[in-house]
């Protein structure tokens, strides 16, 4: 198994009058060798009024507020921007791609988390439009592809689907969480859940802190609940708003920890590392020293590289 490092979007460290104004700058942290690397996208992609929902197979997406999304792969430029608009008015949460478009142009999916209730939407490329899953509930936090035909979707009290639609099953019954988000993580053939909280209004273990930093209960799936867990072995989670992912002995990261950023867009200062082994959260920076920028040609970097 090869892994990867995670790259962060941070806020822009290289400025530059010679940019063209059909691009923007955006700066991205390669969390390995804390090296800051500047990229230059379509501003038509991800100009102003354009919010990223999603982070999914290499693939930027971004939603606007005509109720469209734009999909971007920051590394090679490529972009589609001809997908229908959504039904009706809301917010994207979060969307995901079952396949890369580039290889599959004509065979892939979207799954989103829509609207006020946070119901899932989907589009089929095939189909060329947007389909309510209906009948899947509401108040759904995360989702992910197992396959590109199988979706795993939690919802904020645990419950959780595996869909291929339009069949859907409900693996695990809701359940009462006092955490302030779900997420989702796969580690090869499992299925992990991790609640977080912070705050103090929130209630971890036997204790309510009075900082902002976020602490964790993990879950993996098993035969129809969710097992509590506390050793992930030699797996790192990096988990980002928009996208969070697994790796695997990756040098210079603890092993067994979660590595975290805050979900209110720029709030670096609540960003983290939570150990599963001991139950403690420690506020960390990510170090961004002065000179640490490097443009990126878009030709020569690689598609493999993960965005978090």
């Amino acid at each position: 198994m090869v892994s990867y490092s995670p790259w962060l979007m941070v806020p822009n460290q290289h400025h530059s009058e010679e940019v063209e104004e059909k691009h923007i700058e955006q700066s991205f942290l390669n969390v390995y060798t804390n090296r800051v690397h500047t990229l230059q996208l379509p501003k038509n992609a991800c100009g102003e009024r354009k919010t990223i929902c999603g982070f999914s197979l290499g693939w930027l997406i971004f939603f606007d507020n005509q109720n469209s999304l734009t999909l971007l792969n920051p590394f090679t430029g490529h972009q589609i921007n001809n997908l229908p608009q959504l039904p009706g008015n809301g917010t994207v949460h979060k969307a995901i791609l079952s396949a890369d478009p580039y290889y599959n142009p004509y065979d892939f999916k979207v799954v989103a988390i829509f609207g006020d209730k946070r119901k899932l939407i989907g589009y089929e490329e095939a189909n060329n439009q947007w389909t309510m899953l209906q009948d899947y509930g509401n108040h759904y936090d995360d989702i992910l592809f197992e396959t590109e035909e199988a979706l795993v979707a939690v919802s904020e009290l645990g419950k959780l689907m595996v869909c291929d639609p339009p069949v859907c099953d409900e693996r695990v019954p809701p359940s009462f969480f006092h955490g302030k988000k779900v997420y989702l993580v796969s580690i090869h053939v499992d299925v992990f859940m991790l609640v977080s909280f912070s705050g103090t209004s929130y209630y971890f273990g036997h204790e309510t802190y009075d900082d902002e930093l976020k602490r964790f209960e993990v879950y993996r799936y098993d035969e129809g609940k969710w097992c509590s867990t506390q050793n992930l072995k030699e797996f790192t989670i990096f988990l980002g708003h928009n996208h969070s992912l697994a790796v695997r002995n990756t040098p210079g990261f603890r092993a067994n920890c979660i590595y975290f950023t805050d979900d209110d867009e720029g709030k670096v200062e609540n960003s983290g590392v939570f150990s599963l082994e001991d139950g403690e959260a420690e506020r960390m920076q990510w170090l961004m020293p002065a000179g640490s920028t490097k443009k990126i040609n878009l030709e020569s970097v690689s598609r493999d590289m993960l965005v978090s």
